[in-house]
Parts: C-alpha cells; structure tokens; sequence
C-alpha cells in the first residue's frame, strides 16, 4: 500500500499542470518582418501592460489580446502577465481612469488574431499552442 501511495505521489510530480491541459498552452507570435527570435518574459509583460511601448528597434508595440472564453488567453494572463482576470480588469480600469492607457486591442477569433498580427508592423500576440500561424513568426519567450 505504501509502494503505491508513493508511485501515486511520483506520478503526480512528473505529470505538470501544464502537460494535463496540452490546450491551454500558448505561443508567442510576431509580424513576419519583426527580427527578434525570442522575447524576455518580463518584457513580454510589459508590453502588455503597456509599459513597455516599442520594440529594441523604434518600432511601436502593438498587443493583441484573444477573445476572453479562448482557454490560452487565461493561461497568457495568469503565467505571463502574473495576474488574475479580476486583478487584469481592475489595473486596466485604473489606466483608463488616470489618462494613461487603454487595454490591448482584443481579436475576435484567434484566426482573427493571426490576422491582426500578420497585417500589422509590430504587432505581437499569442494563440493557442496547437494553432496554425500562417505567416505570423513564433518566437520564444526567455
């Protein structure tokens, strides 16, 4: 009985969040002409936030949120922007109330989000793991 409690508890460890919910993982794209490769987590955030407003090369940042009910889009909240989507709406409130910014332009598909990105100078978005891209570029976050 022990040998199995402890096989259960391994198996646990080993099995993620992340790899139960295969669907809810996201990926990181960019406008085909955009040069960078990989993006630097915290600065992924603040683009989102919009506190980082362009890119290394002069380029203006421009996010581009998911639909709310797409699954990747709570997971994108949660691991890169370190908020919940009550704590997302309420700091967003504040920007609009203080003059200082408006939320990330939100798509109304993910296929919508895909466009956005690729018809866009310096759009950065995220889509669903699985999703096919397009012409988008996939790049990683570090």
């Amino acid at each position: 009985m022990r040998a199995l409690a402890v096989a259960i508890i391994g198996l646990g460890l080993a099995i993620s969040p992340r790899s139960l919910a295969m669907d809810d993982n996201f990926k990181v794209i960019v406008h085909p002409s955009n040069s960078i490769t990989e993006i630097d987590h915290n600065f992924l955030r603040d683009a989102y936030l919009k506190k980082a407003v362009v890119w290394p090369d002069g380029q203006p940042i421009r996010p581009v949120d998911l639909p709310s009910k797409v699954p990747a889009r709570g997971r994108f909240t949660h691991e890169v922007l370190r908020k919940s989507d009550s704590q997302l709406k309420s700091y967003w409130s504040q920007q609009i109330f203080s003059g200082k910014g408006v939320p990330p332009q939100e798509a109304d598909s993910i296929k919508s989000a895909i466009e956005i990105v690729v018809s866009t100078a310096g759009a950065v978005g995220y889509v669903p793991f699985d999703a096919a891209v397009g012409e988008a570029k996939v790049i990683g976050i570090k």
